[in-house]
């Protein structure tokens, strides 16, 4: 709901009298919290009924958090960016203090009872497979719900730490509250979802509602994402996957970089590319490095990598 009330703050800044009213949803993923989300369904468990919503004219605008939305809408529908952008790192929040050593997460000070298998929550397995690349001997505990839930379940001890979004909690100001037990991952150590960070508006298609959220837009951060966006979907991943992206615009270059890593951590493809950039023709340049970036990776075996967790994934969705 911050998410909701920013961007209703923003339209009745460029708008004034505008008349907006909020209508809560609640999608599959918000329903069902004891599963992790790669055996309910993964890529579009936060929108379907949301889209739903949105051809049946019920609502004329969704926000959601970009990173949760499938990499193509359906027909009819598009997806406004805009900006800024929220940090788009993760976090540790630990019951700890941990220390980041040589690409390494270990605690300050040894702990018998902890030893180096400390209890880490997500149910992200793009975090999972990163966690055991530098964390080997870490347990991966199962952690759903919104980062006040998860923070709670911390508090009453079923963890050593877990990992969210840095954008989760600097929207609800809570990082003032857990700063000496908070630790932001370097990019590199912990690549982010693709879109992480970002709000996506989704509407119909119609002149109307782009004239209203035109405003709103940020180029700069509509080409990033998609080109991060555009990486996952050449791969044919979805929102469930251990494929991370990051783009950014240095010096009038748009520099992505791209990641798919086995769940047990042990085997990873990391790209790197950039191609001179500008307003004029910046979602078409971000497209295509995308998708380059992707064939790059195909072409050291990413595809492997995924094949080999969509067998995992079936089998898991097959025991629920």
């Amino acid at each position: 709901m911050i998410q909701t009330n920013w961007v209703v703050e923003r339209l009745r800044r460029q708008w004034p009298g505008l008349e907006i009213a909020i209508e809560p949803i609640r999608t599959t993923g918000d329903q069902i919290t004891h599963v992790p989300l790669s055996q309910i369904g993964g890529d579009g468990v936060f929108v379907t009924e949301i889209e739903r919503a949105l051809h049946e004219r019920r609502i004329d605008l969704a926000v959601h958090s970009l990173k949760d939305l499938p990499t193509a809408q359906p027909e009819g529908l598009e997806v406004v960016v805009v900006g800024p952008r929220e940090d788009v790192r993760d976090i540790f929040v630990s019951n700890k203090v941990f220390e980041i050593v040589n690409g390494r997460l270990q605690p300050v000070e040894y702990d018998v009872e902890l030893g180096r298998s400390p209890r880490i929550g997500t149910c992200s397995l793009r975090r999972t497979a990163q966690i055991r690349e530098f964390c080997p001997g870490a347990h991966i505990l199962p952690l759903r719900g919104n980062v006040d839930t998860r923070l709670r379940k911390l508090e009453a001890g079923g963890y050593d730490g877990i990992v969210a979004a840095a954008a989760g909690v600097h929207r609800l100001k809570l990082q003032q509250s857990f700063a000496e037990r908070l630790i932001y991952f370097p990019i590199e150590m912990m690549m982010p979802a693709p879109g992480q960070g970002a709000l996506g508006l989704e509407i119909r298609d119609e002149l109307e509602m782009q004239e209203l959220l035109a405003p709103l837009r940020d180029v700069v951060v509509q080409a990033t994402t998609t080109a991060e966006r555009m990486f996952m979907r050449r791969l044919g991943g979805g929102c469930y996957l251990p494929i991370a992206a990051y783009a950014e615009v240095i010096e009038g270059e748009l520099v992505l970089d791209g990641l798919v890593i086995s769940l047990d951590g042990q085997k990873s493809i990391r790209v790197h590319k950039s191609v001179g950039w500008n307003v004029d023709n910046g979602i078409e340049r971000a497209e295509a490095l995308g998708i380059s970036l992707a064939e790059q990776a195909l072409a050291r075996g990413a595809h492997e990598i995924i094949q080999d967790i969509d067998i995992i994934r079936e089998r898991e969705q097959q025991r629920v």
